[in-house]
């Protein structure tokens, strides 16, 4: 018996370094546009989105597509991995596939990028405006879109479920007080995306440091998952 409940334990154990890692991947990799200092790119990132980083012909766009490819991947492991390590119920089942189509949307937006950065061509700036974009700059758009409603769907349900949970409490107060306040910096992000508004990029900056941040909470919050 004692053999046994080791081996259950150390199984679990497994399983918490295996989430506890994909979730941090998922989350770092988000944040691939922090090395946007050490590239030769003249994007403003202060008035740039950081998807112009991906448009090919900028400097290491293939590096940020990659990037966004493994953080969008990884995310949906992690959150199939993080569904048998939370406690059940309909809120976390899907708090838990609302974070999977957040990885799902953020790796095809990856494999379809924006083919011109409104921020440093006039004539795509112009085509924003005025339009007819081309596809993939609108089906880039409408992912990223879906994206930030699947994480801000995680936030409110992981965040009601989890608040009264036993180790999770501070997951669960983080998903609440965050979905408040990063629906809000999505608003204010919405309407300055616009007509690119300065100061764009620093708001989607944030948006996506919080997102990141979100992830890095779950992934620790499961190691202390009892039977670990």
């Amino acid at each position: 018996m004692a053999s046994a409940r080791t081996a259950v334990r150390t199984r679990s154990r497994a399983a918490g370094a295996v989430v506890l890692t994909t979730g941090l991947l998922a989350a770092a990799s988000n944040c691939a546009f922090l090395f946007r200092g050490v590239s030769p790119s003249r994007l403003d990132p202060l008035n740039s989105m950081i998807s112009e980083l991906e448009v090919p012909g900028q400097p290491y766009s293939e590096f940020f597509r990659w990037a966004s490819l493994l953080s969008g991947v990884v995310a949906v492991f992690f959150a199939v991995g993080l569904y048998r390590r939370i406690p059940e119920g309909r809120l976390a089942t899907g708090g838990c596939w609302a974070l999977a189509l957040f990885g799902l949307a953020g790796a095809v937006d990856a494999v379809i990028p924006m083919d011109c950065a409104p921020s440093a061509s006039a004539v795509c700036f112009r085509a924003q405006e005025e339009g007819p974009m081309s596809w993939p700059y609108q089906a880039h758009t409408w992912f990223d879109v879906a994206g930030t409603v699947a994480v801000l769907a995680s936030l409110w349900l992981l965040g009601r479920h989890l608040h009264r949970a036993p180790g999770w409490r501070v997951a669960g107060v983080t998903g609440r007080i965050g979905f408040a306040w990063l629906t809000a910096a999505c608003a204010v992000l919405t309407v300055m995306s616009v007509r690119y508004l300065p100061g764009v990029g620093l708001v989607q900056r944030f948006v996506v440091l919080a997102i990141s941040g979100w992830l890095v909470v779950l992934a620790l919050a499961q190691r202390g998952v009892p039977g670990d």
